[in-house]
């Protein structure tokens, strides 16, 4: 399968991030064999033990085949005070689920999005989520090298906000400049799986970023299968 183009692309913090998407086949060429792989059900596999442990970059073979894994969020619901009243949603959502991304927005100026993303085949090394992984935001952000992307983590938890395991991923941030907000990019490409995981924070200044960031993760997770 040749590497798709974009369905999606968007600026951020001065680097283009381009999600890949299917595309048609090319009718001059000759037909390649079909890509899609049906998902695969294991015999004997046990969904709730990998769910209740760490999803590190070597844990990815222990998902069952093309099954695919998703987001779970709490990002538009009401928080709550520390003496009770609830408070009003600190993130608006401005796109959901639109060709896999969904997006939000918050009062301090800062945009989260998260995709979901298939058909990576070109990108997986099999059995080594973690160069996979790699493959991906070099993708994604071709100006990246492997020493800048930083090991990092999301919860693994089909409830988001509570305590999970988690799951592995690579991060790269960028620094606020001139007209240019401060960002990050937390990418996971799940071999086994057979899908990719892109999660994306910009804000103003550096400093917002850094206190965005836990709050961020305090209500987003990574939900594994249930097969």
């Amino acid at each position: 399968m040749a590497v798709a183009a974009t369905a999606l692309s968007m600026a951020l913090a001065g680097c283009t991030i381009a999600l890949p998407a299917p595309q048609p086949a090319v009718t001059s060429r000759p037909t390649a064999a079909a890509s899609y792989a049906a998902p695969t059900i294991q015999a004997g596999h046990d969904a709730a033990a990998v769910a209740a442990k760490n999803m590190t970059f070597d844990a990815g073979a222990t998902l069952s085949p093309n099954v695919a894994v998703g987001f779970a969020s709490v990002l538009d619901q009401p928080g709550q005070s520390a003496d009770g009243p609830q408070l009003p949603p600190a993130w608006k959502l401005v796109k959901n689920n639109v060709a896999g991304e969904t997006q939000y927005s918050n009062a301090a100026g800062c945009a989260a999005a998260y995709w979901v993303t298939a058909n990576q085949g070109p990108l997986i090394a099999a059995g080594d989520d973690r160069a996979s992984t790699e493959n991906l935001m070099k993708y994604l952000i071709p100006s990246v090298v492997p020493e800048a992307l930083q090991e990092s983590s999301l919860p693994w938890s089909s409830e988001a906000g509570r305590k999970a395991p988690s799951i592995s991923f690579l991060a790269y941030r960028t620094k606020a400049a001139a007209g240019v907000p401060a960002s990050m990019v937390w990418g996971r490409l799940l071999g086994t799986a057979g899908t990719g995981l892109v999660v994306s924070l910009s804000c103003p200044t550096d400093a917002l970023l850094a206190r965005t960031t836990p709050e961020l993760m305090a209500k987003l997770a990574v939900a594994p299968p249930t097969s």
